[in-house]
């Protein structure tokens, strides 16, 4: 089976499978099976929320996609559904609250804003590492001085940011960076390049994404753009 014939893309939402026209759903959980072994030291000990789109499954079919990537890829898969099913975001069902109040029942729903292929790094980088990927890339760790992360998507540091990172390397400035705390010695996005002010370290962790607005990297609360 061609494993071309689909397609993984991470971003922050979780995992898209995208299905070329003509697979049948059988040939759709073998190349699903493949393509995980290929690939599977990027998805161990991850924790996935996993649409898929370009094939009608189902029931019994998408209960068996479920459990082939829940067993097969390492990684906790949290939910499994067809993109593009669309979840009111506000229903008026009634629930009771606390002494007896009606509210409704909020529900939300989200859509992809990022299909990029994406990295997983569980590990501190440390100086003298360099990552070069093409996507996006996830470290659950530290990136400290002297180490790289070059991606042509996103770079997420789930940590630390001390070191270098270039986000949208092939020339993407819808790219952005963020990290739980950004003290970079150097950021790129595209072909600009920003350095971080010799402020004295603050302790505690102060979550900031960076992002091109008018042509220059800024850098602002994570807060701000949720």
């Amino acid at each position: 089976m061609d494993t071309n014939a689909i397609v993984f893309k991470g971003g922050l939402d979780g995992l898209s499978i995208l299905v070329s026209d003509g697979l049948s759903p059988d040939q759709f959980l073998q190349a699903v099976e493949e393509k995980i072994e290929a690939n599977a030291r990027f998805f161990r000990g991850a924790r996935l929320k996993v649409t898929y789109k370009g094939i009608d499954l189902s029931a019994d079919e998408e209960a068996l996609l479920f459990k082939l990537l829940d067993e097969r890829s390492g990684a906790v898969i949290e939910s499994l559904k067809k993109a593009g099913v669309v979840v009111e975001k506000a229903a008026t069902t009634p629930v009771a609250g606390k002494a007896g109040i009606v509210k409704p029942i909020r529900r939300y729903f989200s859509k992809d804003k990022d299909e990029s292929d994406c990295k997983f790094i569980q590990s501190t980088l440390r100086g003298g590492t360099r990552v070069q990927y093409e996507g996006s890339v996830v470290v659950i760790g530290d990136v400290n001085p002297g180490a790289e992360v070059i991606a042509t998507g996103n770079v997420i540091v789930l940590g630390l940011l001390r070191g270098m990172v270039h986000a949208g390397s092939a020339g993407s400035r819808d790219a952005f960076i963020t990290a739980l705390k950004l003290k970079p010695t150097q950021l790129r996005i595209a072909d600009l390049i920003a350095r971080c002010p010799d402020d004295p370290d603050t302790p505690g962790v102060f979550p900031e994404i960076a992002s091109v607005k008018e042509n220059t990297i800024v850098v602002n609360p994570l807060y701000e753009r949720i």
